[in-house]
């Protein structure tokens, strides 16, 4: 029995890439960083930079609290390799990553002869789905996983436009990943996605089992 069947889709924005980096940069993974960390310093202190920074994006009163708070949260991680990787995350938030819509959010409901497509895939995997590994941020039972490419294909060549037209910017289709079928008690917590990838992405909810009930999505 499974509760929810997600499919989660990402979409890239190729001008958004970092200036400090080389490689292929259609593959983010392949990418390395340009400055060791005493060129990083050279450069902090030739810009005058200070810490902690206060122009937010969107500067406005409401996310410069919220992201204070947030880097309190991080300031509290006692692993330093963790804490660190919140910084990196933090900061994106908070700093580098530009608003593309007035409320950050949307909803849409899929094309139906789409849905159905995708809730045949689910039913008949079901009884092949493997168990998903290494997901450090869902806690609960581990959701199962259904391997399909050919319709997460589907999935970023028919709702393309759907985050296109939300955004107002061309995109780029980088990857779509399901079907994680959540479990009775699972929960993803609160998190946030990789700039270098998660430029536009939303979440597709496909279908649920007869003794489901809602369940909330909180949105930063």
């Amino acid at each position: 029995m499974f509760s929810r069947g997600l499919c989660t889709i990402l979409f890239a924005a190729p001008a958004l890439v970092w200036a400090t980096t080389k490689g292929d940069l259609s593959n983010p993974d392949a990418q390395k960083i340009l400055l060791v960390e005493s060129e990083r310093i050279e450069e902090y202190r030739s810009r005058n930079y200070t810490w902690p920074l206060n122009n937010y994006s969107p500067n406005t009163p409401g996310w410069a609290s919220l992201m204070v708070d947030r880097f309190h949260q991080v300031e509290e991680i006692d692993d330093r390799g963790r804490r660190y990787e919140a910084y990196i995350q933090t900061i994106h938030s908070a700093f580098l990553v530009p608003n593309f819509t007035e409320h950050g959010f949307g909803l849409a409901r899929c094309p139906e002869d789409l849905i159905e497509a995708l809730r045949a895939g689910i039913r008949d995997g079901l009884p092949n789905a493997r168990y998903e590994q290494n997901v450090d941020v869902i806690s609960g039972p581990t959701p199962l996983f259904i391997d399909r490419p050919d319709l997460s294909q589907r999935v970023l060549n028919e709702l393309r436009h759907y985050a296109e037209e939300w955004s107002g910017v061309e995109l780029t289709p980088y990857r779509a990943y399901g079907f994680r079928l959540y479990r009775n008690d699972s929960q993803l917590m609160m998190h946030v996605d990789k700039m270098q990838t998660h430029i536009i992405s939303f979440i597709l909810h496909i279908d649920s089992s007869d003794d489901a009930e809602p369940w909330p999505i909180f949105i930063e």
